[in-house]
């Protein structure tokens, strides 16, 4: 059976096709032309927390049942306010008896000071009767060293006395320490006992923080701690707000575990929002002396052992252009561009789109954007 007319001109149309598609210069593309930079800059997010300039854990320095709290955590505190207080009774009455003793040894003190008066009197009469050959030498010692020792026994008396005295004073700071007051204006942040609980010296009671300013703490690589500047203006971002800030200062030591140095940040403004114990982000600008080539995402797919590939546009001679596709490494990346190093010039026209359907060595025909 001989083909019809109408197959023989449709097989030949389909045969000539993709010739006459070729013969149109190619498959067309649009290409961004690259040139090789020093350098990059990329912008970094580091992760810390918002805490108070002041924080402070709270204690009593003696062992007693707690009697009374008056805040909790939350609450608003003013300085020399009373916030909790120990079952003083114990206390107070051994600053009676401390009182007491002292009052005793005074009065002791008192005594032993004039009976040594009265023996210094009499040594010096002696001492007259004596030169005047009244009374015998044995006389005269006898009241020289009666005096000598009323003298000494009443500095004893007067150790004494000193010694109550620092028991009652004693004894009075450890009963005013059976209150807690507040250091400085802030909030409570933590309450860690209740009333009744019997305290052991410095077992923590209210954690307290300041109303003043806050600062963020942000661990850091300390390869960037040289861009740091004190006199340089700094962004923090807390839940998705931006607020200036300074730098306070870079802790010496670095953390064990992450390996990393810690910068504490000033806000430089009001913060009615802001809360210690909050997430914050620090951005920092850093410029990397690597060379490359900015190209477009859309240019790049996925290779092997971490690479990626791309297609060049390069003359073919004859006036058109052939795919060559190139591997390059990904120094870094926004949203839009990626900065590259590979097997690339300045003046490459890299293909900017479309590098799926691109195999190497196809035709291409670049379109103007």
């Amino acid at each position: 059976m001989r083909p019809s007319p109408q197959g023989v001109l449709l097989a030949l149309i389909l045969a000539t096709g993709p010739l006459a598609h070729a013969g149109e210069g190619g498959l067309p593309v649009t290409t961004a032309k690259v040139s090789q930079a020093p350098s990059y800059a990329m912008r970094q997010q580091f992760a810390g927390l918002v805490e108070s300039a002041q924080q402070s854990t709270l204690a009593f320095t003696t062992s007693a049942p707690l009697a009374s709290m008056t805040v909790d955590a939350g609450d608003q505190i003013t300085e020399g306010q009373t916030l909790a207080r120990l079952d003083d009774r114990e206390l107070a009455a051994a600053l009676s008896s401390a009182q007491a003793a002292q009052r005793l040894a005074e009065a002791e003190h008192t005594a032993q000071r004039a009976l040594a008066e009265l023996a210094v009197m009499k040594a010096e009469r002696a001492k007259t009767l004596f030169e005047r050959q009244q009374i015998a030498e044995q006389a005269f010692d006898d009241a020289r060293l009666a005096a000598a020792a009323e003298q000494a026994r009443e500095r004893v008396a007067e150790a004494r006395a000193q010694q109550a005295t620092a028991q009652a004073e004693e004894v009075a700071v450890r009963l005013s320490r059976a209150v807690l007051r507040a250091p400085y204006d802030g909030v409570v942040a933590e309450r860690h006992v209740d009333e009744g609980a019997l305290l052991a010296p410095g077992a923590p009671v209210l954690t307290v923080v300041s109303a003043g300013a806050l600062e963020a703490r942000i661990g850091l690589p300390p390869a960037l701690l040289p861009s740091l500047n004190s006199d340089a203006a700094y962004t923090l971002i807390v839940e998705g707000t931006a607020y200036p800030a300074a730098l306070l200062q870079i802790l010496p030591q670095l953390d064990p575990a992450a390996r990393t140095a810690t910068a504490r940040f000033r806000f430089s403004t009001a913060t009615p929002a802001v809360r210690a114990g909050q997430l914050v982000e620090l951005s920092l600008d850093r410029t990397l002396d690597e060379a490359g080539f900015w190209v477009p995402l859309t240019a790049l797919a996925e290779a092997n052992r971490g690479l990626w590939s791309l297609f060049l546009a390069v003359p073919d001679g004859a006036g058109g252009y052939t795919a060559q596709r190139s591997l390059v490494e990904i120094l870094h990346s926004t949203t839009e561009q990626a900065f590259v190093r590979g097997d690339l010039v300045s003046g490459d026209q890299v293909v900017q789109s479309g590098v799926g359907r691109l195999v190497p060595g196809q035709a291409l025909r670049i379109m103007q954007p």
